[in-house]
Formats: structure tokens, C-alpha cells, sequence
């Protein structure tokens, strides 16, 4: 299973919609002013409260002007790979803002107007502490009025891609986030994050630019503070754990207390090395004072033993 390292980011999503109420939240209006629900073009995703790397995920797409809901697997195959995919070995589910023009791998689906967005409930991170266990913290949309129709979902830039698998009948889908300096709301978990599309204005510009090749959707990926976060349980930390457990606020843990010998022994003075040190000497003289005297005594005892065999 796939472990959360702290160099990686995002590395684990939730997203505990079923496929038609995820549609219902995306709701969006057409050309004609019409209310519209993305239709899906695959079976539903399967809702995950604990998703990581290569497992799929929820994709929202534009396509003549219309949206639609696809599920893919979250890390981008190129659509140069025509291998099978266990012969794809690269790590390709985060994609940085500052290099998707000087990376073919995203440059050619970002070129070919291939954007996408991924609806989350929220994504996890790892706090980075020295000395200390890394404690997983749930990352979710703040409650403003910005949500819109999409609710409290978080709104994620990504990229997407299609490929022919070998001895595959059916062309391949996939997906990557796309990543951005971290905002000051969270810079001190991490460095990096998701990039956020607030509005239903940031979303349309980003699915349907108008062109294919549009370096100003670019503007749209930058820091959000619109998050807030708080710490969950270590059980998020293997992949193979899911349920609403994964979610669920983690209780501070409660200090225990002490029993009688500990609390005895905590307010007993400590001793300074200078002390210690007279303790140790004064011990090491009564010692060696004890065995002189035994000797001493064994001596006295064996001459009265001589002298009396000599009368």
C-alpha cells in the first residue's frame, strides 16, 4: 500500500460523493443560461474517504461546451506510453504550477487543452515537526460565500491525458493535481498545495478557455487561503484504512497521571553532579574503611588462633 511521504503533495484525497450527487454539487450554467448537471461518460467513481496515488478518482472535464464526469486514475500516462502500465514507473499525480511548459509530460495535454478539475472533500498532509511523530491533518474548504453551487468542495486544478495501453481495447484515462506555493494558511504543514479554483468563474475559464492553448489560464493557479484544516487520526496513514474514521477530528491526547511512587519520586530533589559526586566518594571510602577493618579483624583473629596452639 502506498505510504504518505512529506516530499510529496498532495498524496492522499477524499471524496465521499457517489457520482450523481457529485453531479448535482457541480451543477453549472450553459450558453443558453440553462442549469446543467455534468453527465458521466464512465461508470460512477467509487467514493473514498482515503485516496491515494494510482487509485481512481473523480475527473470533471470540458468538451464543446459542455461538462462531463469521468473516472481516472490519479497519476498522468502519457499519451506517448503504449506499453502496459505496470511498465510505467514514474510518480506523476502532482504537477507543479511553475513547470507544466517545461515538462513535456504536461506541457503536451496543458497544449491540447486537456485541463480538468477534481472535486475533493479535502486532501490530508503530514505535519513536518523535528523530533516528534508526523501527525496527519485533514485540509477542507472553508464556509464562505464563494462556494456557490459547489458547496464546501474543494475545486482542484489538474491536467489529463488518454493512451492506448498494450493489448488494451479501450483507450486509458488518467489525471494529475496540479500544484502551487503553499499559502501562509498552511505554509507551516507544507510548502506546496493543491491550486484551488474558488468560483464557478475560475472553474469555466479554467475548463473552457476558449482555445486550446491559453497561457493566461495560468493566472488562475496560484495560492488560496479559502482552506482550513485540523488534526485527524494516524490511521489515515496507510492507505488501506477508509471510513469516515479517516476524517473525523483527532481528540487531544489526555495526559495520564501518575501514581503515588511517581509522584514521590518527581518532587525529589535531583542531586547537581558536585553532589553526586561527594555521594559517590564518601560511599567508595565506607566501603574500602569496612573492608580494611574485616582484614584487620581476620589478622587478630588468626594470631590468638597461632598463639594459643603454641601453649
Amino acid at each position: 500500500y502506498f505510504i504518505q511521504s512529506n516530499l510529496s503533495m498532495c498524496g492522499r484525497l477524499a471524496c465521499i460523493l457517489e457520482g450523481n450527487n457529485l453531479s448535482v454539487r457541480c451543477q453549472y450554467t450553459d450558453k443558453t443560461g440553462q442549469i446543467q448537471r455534468p453527465e458521466w461518460e464512465s461508470s460512477y467513481h467509487t467514493p473514498g474517504y482515503n485516496i491515494a496515488p494510482t487509485c481512481q478518482i473523480p475527473v470533471l472535464f470540458g468538451k464543446l461546451g459542455q461538462r462531463y464526469f469521468r473516472s481516472m486514475r490519479w497519476g498522468l500516462v502519457p499519451s506517448t506510453h503504449k506499453k502496459s502500465l505496470k511498465e510505467f514507473k514514474l510518480t506523476t499525480h502532482n504537477s507543479c504550477a511553475e513547470t507544466i511548459l517545461d515538462r513535456p509530460l504536461y506541457s503536451r495535454a496543458f497544449q491540447r487543452g486537456q485541463r480538468c478539475v477534481i472535486p475533493a472533500d479535502g486532501f490530508y498532509e503530514w505535519s513536518s515537526a523535528k523530533g516528534g511523530d508526523k501527525t496527519p491533518h485533514f485540509v477542507h474548504r472553508l464556509r464562505d460565500e464563494k462556494t456557490e453551487v459547489t458547496g464546501n468542495l474543494l475545486m482542484i486544478a489538474g491536467l489529463y491525458d488518454t493512451c492506448n495501453l498494450e493489448n488494451e481495447d479501450t483507450t486509458f484515462y488518467s489525471a494529475a493535481v496540479i500544484t502551487v506555493a503553499a499559502s501562509e494558511s498552511i505554509s507551516w504543514l507544507h510548502h506546496r498545495m493543491p491550486a484551488v479554483l474558488e468560483t464557478e468563474d475560475e472553474v469555466k475559464r479554467w475548463l473552457h478557455a476558449g482555445q486550446f492553448y491559453s497561457k493566461e489560464t495560468l493566472s488562475l493557479l496560484s495560492p488560496r487561503t479559502c482552506i482550513d484544516l485540523y488534526p485527524v487520526s494516524k490511521v489515515v496513514n496507510s492507505s488501506t484504512t477508509t471510513g469516515p474514521v479517516c476524517m473525523q477530528r483527532a481528540e487531544p491526547e489526555k495526559k495520564r497521571k501518575l501514581n503515588t511512587l511517581e509522584k514521590y519520586m518527581a518532587k525529589k530533589p535531583k542531586l547537581d553532579n558536585t553532589e553526586r559526586d561527594s555521594c559517590s566518594q564518601d560511599k567508595a571510602g565506607q566501603v574500602g574503611g569496612d573492608v580494611t577493618d574485616n582484614r584487620v579483624s581476620g589478622i587478630r583473629k588468626s594470631s590468638e588462633a597461632e598463639t594459643g596452639d603454641a601453649l
